[in-house]
Parts: C-alpha cells; sequence; structure tokens
C-alpha cells in the first residue's frame, strides 16, 4: 500500500532545515502570511507533481534526462492527469468518444480484457452497421493505407462463436485532448446482423498488453506512453452505477496518467500480475458471507465484461447459497425478486491482505423492477473453456463491471500490477 504522508514529512522538515540559525535567534513575535487556497476540486492536487523535482533540485541531485521525460506531456502541456468522461449504459456497458482522422467521432467501449482498436468500416453494409458511425478513411488527411486482413472472435451467451472481420488501416487517434500519432486499428467490414444492433457503442478500444494483440498491432496504450502523452504509465477507472436502470450521462472516467486521490479513501493497495497479457492477478480468497468460495483464485479485471463470472461448480454454490434455480434463468442471467436483496449476505475479495467488501446491492444489478445476480458463467455445457494456446479458463474469475463498481481501479503498465482503493 502506498500513502504521501512520509513526502509531506520530508518536506516540512527541509524547510526548517534551510532556515538560517542567525535569523531563528532574532525573530521575537510571530509573522503572519495569509495563504490562499485553490478550491477547485479538479486542480486540487496538481501542483503534487512538482513536489519531487522540487526537491531533487532542493538536494542538488543531477536528474538523468530520461528521468525528466515523465514530467512532459503532449504539445509541452504539464498537466499530469487527463480524464475522459464516460456514459454507463443500464451498468451493462461504459464507453466514452473517441476521434478517429478528421474529425470522426465514435463511441467507444474501454475494454481491459483485449488490446485492439477496432471500429466499423464505411464498406460495412447497412444492415450491419447503418446505426453505427463508420469510418470513412478518404475523408481523413492523415489517413495511412495498411490493407492487412483482420478478424477478431467474440462468443455470444450461446457460445456460438461471432467473428468480425475487416483489415487494418493507421490515422491519428484523439481521446480527451491526446492526439496519438500513426495508431493502426481495424475497419471491420463483416459484422453479423444483430450481434451489436442493441449496443450504445460503434467500437472497442482494447486496454490489455501486447501479449494479447490480434496481428501483433501495437496496442493504443503503447503508443500513448511511447509518445510521452501522459506523465506515467497508468491508467484508472472510477465507474458509477446507477441502479434506475437507465443511461447515465455521468457514468464515470477514464483516467490517463497519475491517480486521482481525490477520488478514493485510504491508501492504495497493490498486486502483482500472475500473469502477462490480461490483467490477471491473484485473489488470496473470496467468501460470500461465511461461505469460502475459492483461496488462491485467478481472477482478471475486465472492465468490458458486465458481471463476475466464477467458475462453473462455484456457480452452483452461489446460486444456493442465494437460493436461485434454473427457473429463475432468464436470456443467460439469474433474476430474483428485488425484495430479497436486503436480506443476502456480503462478499469479501482478499487482495493484497485487505478485504473489499461488495454489499447485496453492489452485486445484485437493478433494472427498474427487474433484479439479476451479478454472478454468470462461462460455461453452459457447450464448450471446453480452453483457448487455441491450451490455456484452461474453467477455474478463473473475471472480475467485471459488478465488482469494479465500489473501487477505485489503477491498471499499471510499468510495474505490472493493478491498484485498488475504496471510493469515495
Amino acid at each position: 500500500m502506498h500513502c504521501n504522508w512520509l513526502l509531506r514529512l520530508a518536506v516540512a522538515v527541509l524547510l526548517l532545515l534551510q532556515l538560517p540559525s542567525g535569523e531563528a535567534r532574532r525573530r521575537h513575535r510571530a509573522h503572519k502570511v495569509t495563504l490562499n487556497r485553490e478550491t477547485k476540486r479538479e486542480d486540487r492536487f496538481s501542483l503534487l507533481q512538482f513536489e519531487i523535482p522540487a526537491l531533487r533540485a532542493k538536494l542538488r541531485i543531477k536528474t538523468k534526462p530520461t528521468l525528466l521525460r515523465v514530467m512532459a506531456t503532449q504539445n509541452g502541456k504539464e498537466e499530469s492527469l487527463v480524464k475522459l468522461p464516460l456514459t454507463n449504459a443500464y451498468n451493462t456497458e461504459y464507453f466514452g468518444n473517441i476521434n478517429i482522422g478528421s474529425n470522426q467521432t465514435f463511441k467507444i467501449l474501454f475494454d481491459t480484457g483485449s488490446s485492439n482498436l477496432w471500429i466499423p468500416s464505411v464498406q460495412c453494409p447497412a444492415d450491419s452497421c447503418l446505426h453505427l458511425q463508420r469510418y470513412n478513411n478518404s475523408l481523413s488527411s492523415s489517413y495511412q493505407a495498411n490493407g492487412s486482413a483482420f478478424q477478431i472472435q467474440y462468443a455470444t451467451r450461446n457460445n456460438q462463436p461471432t467473428i468480425l472481420k475487416g483489415f487494418l488501416s493507421t490515422d491519428t487517434v484523439e481521446l480527451a485532448g491526446l492526439v496519438i500519432r500513426n495508431q493502426t486499428f481495424a475497419e471491420i467490414t463483416s459484422l453479423p446482423p444483430n450481434v451489436f444492433k442493441k449496443s450504445n457503442f460503434d467500437g472497442i478500444f482494447g486496454l490489455g498488453f501486447k501479449e494479447i494483440s490480434i496481428d501483433g498491432v501495437v496496442p493504443p496504450m503503447y503508443n500513448i506512453i511511447e509518445q510521452e502523452l501522459i506523465a506515467q504509465p497508468t491508467f484508472s477507472f472510477y465507474l458509477n452505477r446507477d441502479n434506475n436502470g437507465t443511461i447515465d450521462q455521468e457514468g464515470g472516467k477514464l483516467l490517463l496518467g497519475p491517480s486521482d486521490p481525490t477520488l478514493y479513501s485510504g491508501c492504495m493497495t497493490y498486486v502483482p500480475l500472475s500473469k502477462i497479457g490480461y490483467w490477471q492477478f491473484t485473489v488470496a480468497r473470496i467468501e460470500l458471507g461465511d461461505n469460502l468460495l475459492c483461496s488462491k483464485c485467478d481472477a482478471i479485471v475486465d472492465v468490458g465484461t458486465s458481471l463476475i463470472v466464477a467458475p462453473p461448480a462455484v456457480l452452483k454454490s452461489i446460486n444456493a447459497q442465494l437460493g436461485l434455480t434454473e427457473a429463475d434463468k432468464r436470456e443467460g442471467v439469474y433474476t430474483l425478486p428485488c425484495s430479497r436483496v436486503a436480506t443476502l449476505p456480503k462478499l469479501t475479495f482478499n487482495i493484497g491482505r485487505r478485504d473489499f467488501v461488495l454489499s447485496p446491492s453492489d452485486y445484485i444489478v437493478r433494472f427498474k423492477n427487474v433484479c439479476v445476480s451479478g454472478f454468470t458463467s462461462l460455461d453452459d455445457g457447450s464448450a471446453e473453456l480452453k483457448d487455441d494456446n491450451g490455456n484452461d479458463y474453467g477455474n478463473i474469475w473475471v472480475l467485471g463491471d459488478v465488482f469494479m463498481g465500489p473501487f477505485y481501479m489503477e491498471f499499471d503498465m510499468e510495474y505490472k500490477r493493478i491498484g485498488i482503493a475504496p471510493k469515495v
């Protein structure tokens, strides 16, 4: 866990040491200096980024030029944090706007469970993509042709493969004022009808590691870091949850760069990744009430997944404890009377020797008068739960938006770790 009180104490001591001893003796009374406080919430911690450089200067420490680059951002900006507003659609999708090329705007689902950026192409037929914003490379002066074939596969609720096809292109991508040069992405020309018909977004922006990038395309975050657009190689999510079953325009934030301590309480708890590719780590214990669901559990944090995905055997235990049966299953999820929510047990994750607790109202998703269990499973009996490389996902947890909702979560690409703290 990390706190900055030691830094503040060091600065205070250093300031006392700099006071000339003769002047201290000459002072017989206090001299009062009026201090003005900046009250804007968004600017409250903006000056903290200068504490370390100031301390280095005071101590006359020679700083290598390579260490200074994290203090610079695009176009000479001195902002240490970039915030992109997110829209929350029914507590199942979080998306924000990006621009590609010459003022072509897209609603994008940000996804820590993948590493590629894709959007519909103007070449995508109307029966599949007419309701989506489509990219037209002929309208962009910064477009660079690539043309390599691209294919990405998803699975629907019945585990039938959903294949999107297209080709690669390169252009300028802008989000929250950051301009990513020469970003390669996929233009989707073939998208199965009806699969994305009810989605509120146009494409997907992958925030995973290069190890899971299709065709070896450089993920956007790598270019953001390489082009020195942010002050620190991290990003964070702050998700708002609205149990009214609506679309909330103030659905949260994607923060690029250092974390914002005004958005979480206490200290950040960090855990190392157990495997690089997805944001995968080990949870010491997961408990539902007094029922131990697992110990030393492998888990993936995925903002692109709405619910908590549990191993099949564990889901059966959870459903039994929540009083759910197959008769309560509707369209792949389990429903229950909303009147029962207050009687359900708490869900506890022990991460980094610290308990992070979800209340029943956190893990039950409410759509107006319908309440849905926040637990599901990858298995419905029709899949082996293995990927093409032989990795078995039968015992892995996927911690989606239901898990992330109560917490502020930082994703550190340099130190390969996840930070978590309670939201404020």
